[in-house]
């Protein structure tokens, strides 16, 4: 298994081992020797940053399993913490039981888990090939909702798939050459307007589910980018993931 995060995480539980090993066999006290204190709590410290890191890069939306790991790790990092400075032998039974879980359960969920990673029958979240290489910024932004989507970052995911809708819908209307339809005073109508105008327009032929689906888009895209009290969830997107499939590649299909 080749894994930079996990390889960090059991060097850096290696240089505590190693430093509270010293400090015991020299039967010193962590609270008053100055220099195997520094060395544990710096050693200590690594440990910590590098195991919030994994937790960071291994959420339990994408991976329960190893996250599930990780889950029954951290009570054991953060009592070492707490307690230190503690007798060494106190602190090095801790640490070996965290390298033992690290290296058995931790390592064979990390090893279940990259083996899809490399098969391409993983499919994206929406298909890249909706959206005509000839419409950059609208392609760029599909392949930001995917990479959203992948990385668990659903608040960033629901706001980029309302822009590429209202971009969509635009650029349907100017395709048609009936862009006026969407103005006023020379401006396009905001997004919500945008949608009133599409889900009427006999030009575009769009279907009823995606009728349906454009307000649900602009709802969670706003809920994303303007409420400090909720937030989107990976279940939101998945519950409207085949609409919001076909709706995007309806409203492409008209550009």
């Amino acid at each position: 298994m080749s894994n930079a995060r996990y390889e960090e995480f059991v060097r850096k539980l290696d240089d505590i081992i190693k430093a509270l090993r010293a400090a015991k066999r020299n039967k010193v006290s962590l609270a008053s020797h100055s220099f195997y204190s520094t060395k544990v709590r710096g050693a200590l410290a690594g440990v910590r940053k590098t195991f919030l890191a994994f937790q960071r890069d291994y959420p339990p939306e994408r991976y329960p399993r190893v996250a599930f790991q990780l889950v029954t790790i951290e009570p054991l990092v953060q009592r070492m913490t707490t307690i230190y400075p503690a007798p060494p032998a106190e602190m090095l039974k801790l640490a070996d039981e965290i390298s033992f879980k690290a290296q058995s359960d931790l390592a064979a969920e990390l090893e279940t888990t990259e083996k899809p990673a490399n098969s391409a029958a993983i499919a994206v979240f929406i298909p890249n090939d909706l959206i005509e290489d000839r419409f950059h910024v609208q392609k760029k932004v599909l392949w930001e909702i995917n990479r959203c989507y992948d990385s668990a970052c659903y608040n960033a995911c629901a706001a980029m798939i309302r822009r590429l809708v209202e971009s969509l819908i635009v650029l349907a209307f100017e395709h048609h050459t009936i862009a006026d339809r969407i103005k006023r005073d020379g401006n396009y109508l905001e997004f919500l307007d945008l949608i009133g105008k599409a889900t009427v327009e006999p030009t575009l032929g769009l279907t009823r589910n995606t009728k349906r689906i454009l307000p649900d888009l602009k709802f969670f895209g706003d809920l994303a980018v303007h409420n400090r009290n909720a937030y989107v969830r990976k279940e939101d997107l998945d519950r409207l993931h085949q609409a919001t499939r076909s709706a995007i590649e309806e409203l492409a299909n008209n550009c």
